[in-house]
């Protein structure tokens, strides 16, 4: 009678513990904190047609600013994520909605961002990381991803025409926050990299929100020169254009 008494309070036990292990399981990984600073500014003179800058007279002013993110891993597992990812900024003039400042495109240069269906062949299929690729970054448990990210923001200071009319920066105070959506991985291969990779990391994948960072555009930016680089593009004028609830 003991013996059996002794088996079902094992049993207990052992159930207990899978159903602990189980939970445990299903907790959601903790995304990486985003942090940004900005580095640097500079001003350029944009040109408006698709032509060779050159042949253009100085047009709106640009203003250039220079944006490291620094990602901390508050989790206490390393995390193993895709390095692609999409950007978006928000603007604004004053503290509260911020909307999406369209950025330029540089085609053919930019990549289009799709969803990872199978595992590239640079990577391998044992280890994310090793060798070394362009396609998985670890952030190790409690630390920060070495290097950190670099972005351009590109905002028209003082670009008005008949049919646009953005707002004059000169003499402003611009609050600007950053947004990436790192590349999705279909779930099927999600969970075999998972398993193949648990005893490397975590798998995560999604998207991260900076702090907001204000510049004081004066109202005389020093002198510039043109841009050779890009052109701004069109307005965004979308149905997402909802700022941080987006």
């Amino acid at each position: 009678m003991k013996i059996h008494i002794l088996s079902i309070s094992s049993l207990s036990f052992c159930l207990c513990l899978a159903a602990q292990a189980a939970s445990i399981g299903r907790q959601p990984i903790a995304a990486p904190e985003a942090t940004a600073a900005i580095t640097g500014a500079d001003y350029c003179f944009a040109h408006t047609r698709a032509l060779e800058y050159e042949r253009q007279p100085p047009s709106y002013l640009v203003l250039h600013l220079h944006v490291k993110v620094a990602y901390k891993n508050p989790g206490a597992l390393p995390l193993i994520l895709p390095n692609g990812r999409d950007k978006t900024v928000y603007t604004a003039l004053k503290p509260g909605i911020m909307k999406i400042t369209a950025q330029p495109n540089n085609f053919p240069d930019d990549n289009i961002i799709t969803v990872m269906k199978a595992l590239p062949a640079d990577v391998n299929s044992d280890n994310p990381v090793n060798p070394a690729n362009d396609v998985f970054r670890i952030i190790p448990a409690g630390g920060l991803m070495t290097p950190g990210i670099e972005e351009d923001v590109v905002l028209p200071v003082n670009h008005k025409t008949l049919l646009r009319h953005d707002p004059d920066l000169r003499g402003h105070r611009i609050y600007v926050r950053l947004q990436f959506d790192h590349q999705e991985i279909a779930p099927a291969l999600e969970a075999e990299l998972s398993d193949r990779w648990a005893n490397v990391g975590a798998m995560w994948t999604g998207r991260t929100r900076t702090n907001t960072l204000m510049f004081d555009v004066p109202m005389n930016p020093p002198a510039a020169k043109p841009c050779i680089d890009t052109r701004i593009p069109e307005k965004f004028d979308g149905h997402l254009q909802t700022g941080n609830n987006r």
